[in-house]
């Protein structure tokens, strides 16, 4: 076995943990700068978290203009508010999309330059991030991204129509709070396509060159939790283990492709969400299966091992048929949880294949 690291993220998983907030110890400064997803402050989660940070004598500034697949542009204007406020550290509220925008923030307030020199990119210089970087507490609302548990921030330029990522330790959160009670609220759609997203990082670090045996448990048990309990996420948003479940998968996703990376699913939908603003977790639906058919062969057994996560009655099937069912069961997923989408239905055309 070759020498492998393995980083485990600072979590506090289960429901109610959001209302740790209100307990913060750690010394990270007076004033919090809250990136929050503007749904969240109509159903009222940010007003209560803002409460929790003052209980604990923590003033904060809330950030809410952020959009999905968040742009680089917003990232730089928020950045220089939450410096002219003091901010010592960083809150980031939502799904990927507003918690990615905070460990932007937390990197560009403290750091010269603009976020979208340090997403990584053979155009440029990159700068990296500092130790001055803001520290970053993450509280997910959906189960998807994981980004709680990545070294990444996934950045859109919507001046030239791209999309690119930080990567970097200093973007890792200080804290992860993965509270399921803040996801019970999502609706159908959305809980698809995030979970979606959590599994798509599981198959994707599992059969990456990267892959190490600490990543692959990781990916295995995140596989095997979708499959069982995201159908009944979609179905009953209002099931506590299901949603229990899925945060878990997703948290495990995360740590997967922190220690792995992502593989072609991702390369794939990062454009297509760049140039027509296609939602994560369908730019990636739209090709995961096709690629699963392609790339079974090149490895039969790690696409047995995620076969029979995905489904153990495939168990006793010969090795080349196990890994060839990957894929149908993958696309079983999409059927039961509405999630089949082809790439047209995000407006592409094949004038945008290039």
């Amino acid at each position: 076995m070759n020498s492998f690291d393995c980083k485990i993220p600072n979590i506090r998983f289960g429901f109610g943990t959001h209302q740790d907030l209100a307990e913060l110890e750690e010394d990270w400064g007076p004033r919090a700068f809250m990136a929050g997803d503007p749904d969240l402050e109509q159903a009222g989660v940010l007003g209560n978290l803002l409460a929790l940070l003052k209980s604990a004598g923590i003033e904060a500034v809330k950030y809410t203009d952020i959009t999905p697949n968040p742009d680089c542009f917003g990232v730089d204007k928020a950045a220089e508010a939450a410096r002219e406020a003091g901010c010592t550290f960083v809150v980031g509220v939502g799904g990927g999309s507003a918690i990615d925008f905070g460990k932007a923030v937390a990197v560009v307030a403290a750091n010269p330059g603009t976020s979208w020199q340090y997403t990584e990119r053979s155009d440029h210089e990159i700068l990296r991030p500092g130790k001055e970087t803001l520290p970053i507490v993450a509280v997910p609302t959906t189960a998807g991204t994981g980004t709680e548990a990545t070294p990444y921030s996934v950045l859109n330029n919507s001046k030239i129509k791209e999309k690119s990522t930080i990567v970097s330790d200093k973007v890792v959160p200080k804290l992860g709070i993965v509270d399921p009670e803040l996801m019970l609220s999502m609706p159908p759609q959305l809980t698809a396509y995030t979970g979606i997203d959590a599994l798509t990082h599981s198959i994707d670090a599992y059969v990456s060159a990267l892959a190490q045996p600490f990543s692959k448990m990781l990916s295995l048990e995140s596989i095997r939790l979708v499959a069982e309990w995201l159908p009944e996420a979609v179905a009953n948003g209002s099931n506590r283990q299901a949603r229990e479940k899925m945060a878990w998968a997703s948290t495990l996703g995360g740590m997967a492709i922190g220690h792995a990376g992502t593989t072609l699913p991702h390369a794939l939908g990062q454009p297509v969400s760049g140039i027509l603003g296609a939602p994560h977790g369908g730019s990636i639906a739209a090709c995961l299966v096709k690629v699963m058919e392609y790339s079974y062969t090149a490895d039969l057994q790690r696409y047995a091992d995620i076969a029979e996560a995905l489904d153990p009655a495939v168990r006793d099937l010969p090795l080349k048929e196990k890994a060839e069912a990957s894929a149908e069961l993958v696309e079983r997923l999409f059927r039961d949880t509405g999630t089949t989408v082809r790439y047209s239905d995000f407006g592409m055309s094949e004038k945008d294949i290039d």
